[in-house]
């Protein structure tokens, strides 16, 4: 005979299972999903060039870092930079006009910051935006010395001490951990969701039309469109991370 204690733990272990068994399916369906994505953009050096030649040159924080940074939560300190986008100058030789290169996650097909992560914090979606779990992150920091790129902040500052604003959608982070570009996952999932064509903030905010983002596997997509009958080219490329963030130069 089944005593009450051994019925009511087997009761509770089969509900556990019952409820654990849906939230697999719920995650495979979601997988499921994002695997019809392969999210990346392109970047058109020309049109960044003129913006940041507008606004003064090397130093201005165009409106892409400045939406970036309001919409992302991202602290602005006098003692620390950081910004998600960084503006890069670069010249073919000293005396040359300069051109322009915003650099942010660059959603490496092959990431190394994935690989070096000690708790997994660090993980690949299938849609190919590689994400930082705030809740995993240790902050031990390998993944900003396997970042190619330099594309990986540590948040050294509580960073309500530098926001006037929060947006409640996305992330708020603590100090402590890491946090990068992920093409504001948070609005990417939410329009995509709602059935619209989604875009990060940097892209809606650029008034060049000079960020084209969009999805690889639709071959109808703007992204996929330039890549075949343009000339791009990643950074970095013989690394073999196969970024998903292309620069047409």
């Amino acid at each position: 005979m089944v005593s009450r204690r051994k019925f009511l733990l087997l009761t509770m272990a089969g509900a556990t299972a019952i409820a654990t068994g849906k939230a697999l399916e719920l995650d495979e369906k979601k997988e499921s999903e994002l695997s019809k994505y392969e999210w990346a953009m392109v970047i058109d050096v020309e049109k960044c060039t003129e913006c940041m030649k507008s606004r003064g040159g090397f130093g201005a924080r165009p409106p892409c870092v400045e939406e970036c940074a309001k919409a992302n939560n991202v602290p602005r300190s006098e003692k620390y930079d950081y910004d998600l986008i960084r503006i890069y100058e670069v010249r073919v030789t000293e005396d040359a006009e300069p051109l322009y290169f915003p650099v942010m996650c660059q959603e490496c097909e092959h990431p190394g910051c994935v690989q070096v992560c000690l708790t997994q914090a660090s993980y690949k979606r299938e849609d190919g935006i590689v994400v930082v779990d705030l809740h995993r992150c240790i902050g031990c920091r390998y993944c900003m010395i396997a970042c190619p790129y330099n594309a990986r902040r540590f948040l050294f500052e509580p960073p309500e001490e530098h926001l006037t604003v929060v947006n409640p959608e996305a992330p708020m982070r603590k100090h402590g951990v890491v946090m990068k570009c992920e093409f504001c996952l948070w609005k990417i999932d939410r329009e995509r969701a709602e059935g619209k064509d989604p875009k990060p903030v940097c892209v809606e905010a650029c008034p060049y039309n000079a960020l084209i983002f969009g999805n690889l596997k639709d071959p109808n997509s703007e992204v996929s469109k330039i890549i075949k009958t343009s000339r791009v080219i990643t950074l970095r490329a013989n690394l073999g991370t196969n970024p998903k963030v292309k620069y047409k130069l």
